[in-house]
């Protein structure tokens, strides 16, 4: 018996960007060659009459979007012997004011235990920023660590170790909940004494 994709996950990216992800099907019928994904706010027409894309990896963005309508989603796996079994549907609302993620995140002077850190704040805010979230993770104890931070553009980390390689993202949050995350930043801070 084949399956079909799984743990599907949709996340705001703006009012009308959602981006989709999912598990390949546990037992697929063969070697999975790519998914369809279909979305729709009428979810009682039948699956040909919504909107489709098809991808080949397990994640996709949906754009042009209405803001505040109600869309169902369902993802099917096509492989060597046709296509599978479609996913349950998932229903998720396109959110209004959740912040794209912010631009140009950058370290901007690096030390032997601090890094400053700097951005633009996101070009979709929607409703106002409140603070933003900062992660990182490093490469010495292997721990991730989050930090809330004030509504800036600049900041300090401190009580790093010297000379080890972090990873460093932010995202924004609004009222409406939180946005999109840069992609990670590699920083190595510098030895003790350089």
């Amino acid at each position: 018996m084949e399956s079909a994709p799984r743990n599907i996950e949709v996340k705001p990216l703006s009012s009308s960007t959602m981006l989709i992800t999912w598990e390949p099907p546990e037992t697929p019928n063969g070697q999975v060659t790519g998914y369809k994904v279909y979305y729709t706010t009428n979810p009682n027409q039948p699956e040909a009459s919504w909107d489709s894309q098809m991808e080949t990896n397990d994640m996709t963005t949906i754009s042009e979007l209405t803001p505040h309508a109600i869309y169902t989603i369902r993802v099917q796996a096509f492989t060597s012997m046709g296509a599978g079994p479609l996913s349950n549907p998932v229903q998720v609302k396109a959110q209004q004011g959740v912040p794209s993620q912010p631009s140009n995140f950058r370290a901007t002077d690096v030390g032997e235990t601090a890094v400053t850190l700097q951005w633009s704040p996101p070009t979709h805010a929607g409703t106002n920023i409140v603070h933003y979230e900062l992660y990182w993770n490093d490469t010495y104890a292997n721990e991730q660590h989050h930090q809330r931070i004030p509504n800036t553009e600049t900041y300090t980390l401190s009580s790093l170790y010297p000379d080890t390689l972090y990873y460093f993202w932010l995202s924004a949050r609004s009222q409406r909940g939180e946005g999109a995350t840069t992609p990670p930043i590699p920083v190595r801070t510098k030895q003790y004494g350089k």
